[in-house]
């Protein structure tokens, strides 16, 4: 089951949503700053064949949601205005799983520590979500705004996030008498020149400033320790390419003129 989140950062590119789906056989694709009509996106996808469907929230107005799926197999749990949070089915586990997709506040108006302080009240959402299905089967994507070693993502009570594989299987971490359940994040892999992909990064910012990272890591998807032995490692990656189009300029960075400021990610689970 093939998945995809861009943000479109509010540009026109339903003509090429299509070539992406078609390309990468996508069949859930998550969209953010994407202020194109459902029924004109649904036009491009399903040109050929009536496969998309468009699933429409209650409050989220951050996210649209495409699928091949019909929105009643991909059913709403809760949603804030950044956060959406659905249920669909997996045969292999013979149980839903949880995809929680966000849009988190942005670094141009607030700093690391107001997005550390914001992400208490989104691991609330994700505890009370996981409480109301009774399972912790969950995958969180999206625009987070921040990289993946960011304070948000690390600390025990936002994300919770670690890179190894063998850590995260340990469940649980205890700090203070009190346990915080992992998320595993293989982004951390396309960090630096050695790393996975042809970029660092789903966005890239370079301002004359003290600080400058230049490639931003944004756009991850992280999931819980009992999804990682379903997660397709070969699968995922950042999308700089789309049917012979570059997301890039003849420089290597991200063509913010022609298309968004950033790149999607498309990630798979063998669910």
């Amino acid at each position: 089951m093939n998945y995809c989140f861009w943000n479109l950062n509010n540009h026109d590119l339903a003509d090429l949503l299509y070539d992406l789906v078609d390309e990468q056989e996508i069949d859930l694709i998550f969209l953010a700053e994407c202020n194109l009509k459902p029924a004109d996106v649904l036009r491009k996808l399903n040109r050929d064949t009536n496969a998309f469907y468009f699933c429409a929230g209650i409050t989220c107005d951050k996210i649209q949601i495409y699928t091949k799926f019909k929105d009643s197999l991909l059913g709403l749990l809760s949603e804030t205005r950044r956060m959406t949070a659905r249920y669909l089915y997996s045969p292999v586990l013979n149980n839903n799983i949880t995809l929680l997709c966000l849009h988190l506040p942005s670094k141009l108006h607030w700093t690391g520590d107001d997005q550390a302080a914001y992400l208490l009240g989104v691991k609330s959402f994700i505890d009370s979500v996981e409480s109301l299905v009774g399972h912790k089967q969950t995958v969180v994507f999206g625009d987070f705004n921040m990289h993946p070693f960011e304070h948000g993502l690390v600390q025990s009570g936002g994300f919770h996030t670690t890179f190894e594989r063998a850590i995260a299987r340990r469940l649980v971490r205890r700090v203070e008498g009190v346990e915080y359940d992992f998320f595993y994040n293989p982004m951390w892999g396309f960090l630096g020149d050695l790393g996975k992909g042809k970029v660092s990064g789903t966005h890239y910012y370079s301002p004359a400033k003290p600080i400058n990272y230049h490639w931003n890591l944004f756009d991850q998807v992280i999931m819980r320790p009992g999804l990682i032995d379903y997660f397709d490692d070969g699968y995922l990656d950042i999308v700089t390419e789309i049917k012979g189009t570059s997301l890039l300029t003849e420089a290597g960075l991200i063509d913010s003129r022609h298309f968004s400021d950033h790149l999607p990610i498309k990630f798979c689970f063998n669910l």
